[in-house]
Parts: C-alpha cells; sequence; structure tokens
C-alpha cells in the first residue's frame, strides 16, 4: 500500500499530512494522530495496514514534522483538536473514526468531545494520567524549550533527549526504579526521531506541555462515542490504562499480548477495523 505525503492549507497554518488507501471505499475515513516528539512518519506501519481497507489520514501535529508551528505560544488541547477539525474540513470530510497514540490520544480525546455527530469511533493508544506532582515535574523538567545553538549543542541535546527515553520513564529520572521496558535503542530509530525534534527545536515542547496541562480525568467520562483501548504492558502510559477504562461511558479494553512487533501492528489494525467497522 503506497503512503502518499501532502500539505493542506488550513486557518490554523499549513497542516503536512500522509495518506493511503482509497477515498472511494464505502466505509468511514480514520484520522490517525502520532505521539510526540514525533510525526506521522512512525505510524506508516499501522497506516499500511488499516489503508488496505479503507482512507487514512494522518496528519503532523503543528509544530511537529512538517507542519506549521502553532500561531499561539501555549495551544492547549483544544487549539490542537480544532486544527484537526479545520483540516477534515478543507478535506471535506464529515463523518469519521479517530486513532490517537499519546499525545495523538489527547488530541482525539477533545475532537471527540467537541463533535459528536461527526466522530463515530475513537481508539485510544495511551493516555496520560498524572498526579498533580507528576504534571509539576514533567512541565518543568519532560521537555524544557529549546532554542538554536551558535555551536551546534543542541544536535547532541536532542539524540540525547530521545535516547534517554528509550532507557528511562521518565526520562529526567536515571534511575533503577525508572528503568522502562520496551524502548527501541536501534540507531536508525533514534537518529529519525531526533532528526523531528530537530526540524522543530523552538517548537517540539509545546504540545508536550499541552498533554501535561490536559486535565484528562476531567475529559473522559464527557466522551460519547465508544472508545477502544490499547494496553500492552511494554508502554510507558500502560499504568494508566484501567483507570482510563473506568472513567469512561462506553469503554472498551484491547489487550496486545503479542511480543512480536509485526504481529502485534496487525492485532492492533484488526482490531481498529472490528471494533469501528464490525
Amino acid at each position: 500500500m503506497s503512503i502518499q505525503r501532502a500539505f493542506i492549507h488550513t486557518t490554523f497554518g499549513l497542516i503536512h499530512y500522509r495518506t493511503a488507501g482509497s477515498k472511494n471505499v464505502d466505509k468511514r475515513p480514520i484520522f490517525m494522530l502520532h505521539a510526540s516528539p514525533a510525526s506521522s512518519k512512525f505510524l506508516e506501519p499501522i497506516i499500511q495496514l488499516v489503508a488496505s481497507n479503507r482512507w487514512v489520514i494522518a496528519p503532523d501535529t503543528l509544530g511537529c514534522g512538517d507542519s506549521a508551528p502553532p500561531s499561539t505560544v501555549e495551544p492547549d488541547m483544544l487549539f490542537y483538536a480544532r486544527s484537526i477539525i479545520a483540516m477534515a474540513d478543507e478535506l471535506g470530510i464529515d463523518e469519521f473514526d479517530l486513532y490517537g497514540t499519546h499525545t495523538g490520544s489527547h488530541i482525539a480525546i477533545e475532537i471527540a468531545i467537541a463533535n459528536p455527530s461527526r466522530i463515530k469511533c475513537l481508539l485510544l493508544d495511551g493516555v496520560a494520567i498524572l498526579s498533580e506532582k507528576e504534571q509539576q515535574d514533567h512541565l518543568m523538567y519532560y521537555a524544557p524549550p529549546q532554542k538554536i545553538a551558535e555551536m551546534g549543542e543542541h544536535f547532541s541535546w536532542a539524540w540525547s533527549f530521545i535516547r534517554e527515553q528509550m532507557l528511562f520513564y521518565p526520562h529526567y529520572k536515571k534511575t533503577v526504579e525508572h528503568l522502562r521496558p520496551g524502548g527501541s535503542l536501534d540507531a536508525k530509530f533514534i537518529h529519525d526521531l531526533a532528526i523531528d525534534v530537530l526540524k522543530n527545536i523552538e517548537t517540539y515542547h509545546q504540545a508536550y506541555e499541552a498533554v501535561f496541562k490536559h486535565e484528562v480525568k476531567q475529559r473522559l467520562p464527557l466522551i460519547p462515542q465508544p472508545v477502544l483501548l490499547f494496553k500492552e504492558a511494554d508502554s510507558v502510559l500502560d499504568v494508566a490504562t484501567d483507570e482510563t477504562l473506568q472513567l469512561l461511558k462506553n469503554g472498551k479494553l484491547a489487550e496486545v499480548l503479542i511480543d512480536d512487533f509485526e504481529l502485534a501492528l496487525k492485532f492492533k489494525a484488526d482490531t481498529v477495523e472490528s471494533f469501528c467497522l464490525g
């Protein structure tokens, strides 16, 4: 399945996106929203699978990938959500489904709440539920704003930032207790993520901060659509999945119990289809 890349002008600025699948199939399109600090590039494996049955649109969040930076200094989750709706409007899409992972999950939550007649199905692959102390610590230490350094120090910082995320959660607590499972130390993977950070070195932190300020525990009960939660043991946000489920009016759990990456990905793609279209 060929993945195409395109840009679209919206009232929020120029949004870059990846897309695959046929627009003409008799099934709702699905928007797939990526994690921070990445871009839609990192959703390509699951896009390939889901697009075999319908049209997939995967935008780069504003200030990430190749999309324009946010037009405000402190964008919140509703700002990001409105940018996706503006994109759907420009594409002429009325009803659609939503898949979000990590930051993308938080954006998807606000889209679903604000657009109950347009969003038919919601899939969340990792939601951050933080204590007040964790919120404060994350805002202080997790994604510090960066500048382009005269001697290029931001290049080595970006590599270290990504690599440490693969080793610890949160990455700024480098102790045995905070060693994380499942992080990839593949050099190409770290390189690609670090490049995404470097491309947006002065804006990468904004989406993170919106997540850390998101009052998600108050927002989850307001979602009217059916919601599927993915749960997998090697996700740093796995600990919040059960609490997330309890806060939903109409939630269902899908546990990913497969160690093989490709088989786990196929399970997710198949589950997306059966939950939303089955």
